[in-house]
C-alpha cells in the first residue's frame, strides 16, 4: 500500500514537472542574495510577477504573508482571488523552516507530507521593498513588493537584474494587482 502510494505521489512530481515550461534557466540562475535579516523580512509581500504554473496561474491580487513562529519556523500563507476581484480570498498555508548556514536566504517550504521545496531569497533591496524569491532549480520565480503597484523604473530594475543572473525574463507575467490590470499585456 504505502509503495503505490509513493509511486503515485512519484508520479504526480515528474507529471507536474513536465508541465513547466521547456525554456530551464542554467542552474546557476538561482542563487542566494546576502544574508536576510529574518524579521524585518516577515509580513506581507504582493506577488508583481511571477513565472505561471498550474496551481497559481488563475489567481488574482496574489499575495505571500510570512509569520515567524515562537519555534523559528515560519507561517507561509499564499493568498489571492481565484479568477477575479469580486471573488473571496482563498489560497494555501505552508511551513517553512530556514535551512542553517544560509543567512536565512533558503526556505524548505512543506508542501505535503512528505514533500518539500527549496526557495530561495535570491534578492532583495537594501530597503525591504522588493524581492526575487527562485525555486532552488530555477524553473518558478516570483517578483514580489511591499505594496501592491511596483514603479516601472525598480520593475525594469529587477527584470535587467534577473537577466544578469540567467533567468530567461521573458517567461514572467505580471500579476493583476488592481481590476483594470486584467487582459492588459504582459499580464496574466
Amino acid at each position: 500500500m504505502y509503495k503505490s502510494i509513493a509511486c503515485i505521489a512519484a508520479c504526480i512530481l515528474c507529471v507536474a514537472g513536465c508541465a513547466q515550461s521547456p525554456a530551464i534557466p542554467p542552474p546557476t540562475a538561482c542563487t542566494a542574495g546576502p544574508p536576510l535579516d529574518l524579521t524585518r523580512y516577515m509580513g506581507r509581500w504582493y506577488v508583481i510577477a511571477d513565472t505561471p504554473f498550474l496551481s497559481e496561474h488563475d489567481y488574482v491580487g496574489n499575495y505571500d504573508e510570512f509569520t515567524l513562529l515562537a519555534d523559528g519556523k515560519i507561517d507561509d500563507r499564499y493568498l489571492g482571488r481565484r479568477h477575479d476581484f469580486g471573488q473571496p480570498v482563498t489560497g494555501s498555508r505552508f511551513v517553512a523552516k530556514v535551512i542553517p548556514g544560509t543567512g536565512n536566504t533558503k526556505w524548505r517550504v512543506g508542501l505535503i507530507w512528505p514533500f518539500e521545496i527549496v526557495v530561495i531569497t535570491a534578492y532583495v533591496d537594501p530597503e525591504y521593498r522588493y524581492t526575487v524569491r527562485c525555486m532552488a532549480d530555477g524553473n518558478m520565480v516570483w517578483v514580489l513588493a511591499r505594496d501592491p503597484q511596483m514603479d516601472e523604473g525598480a520593475y525594469r530594475d529587477v527584470l535587467a537584474r534577473l537577466a544578469a543572473m540567467g533567468f530567461h525574463t521573458d517567461l514572467l507575467r505580471r500579476v493583476p494587482q488592481k481590476p483594470e490590470q486584467m487582459g492588459q499585456p504582459g499580464f496574466q
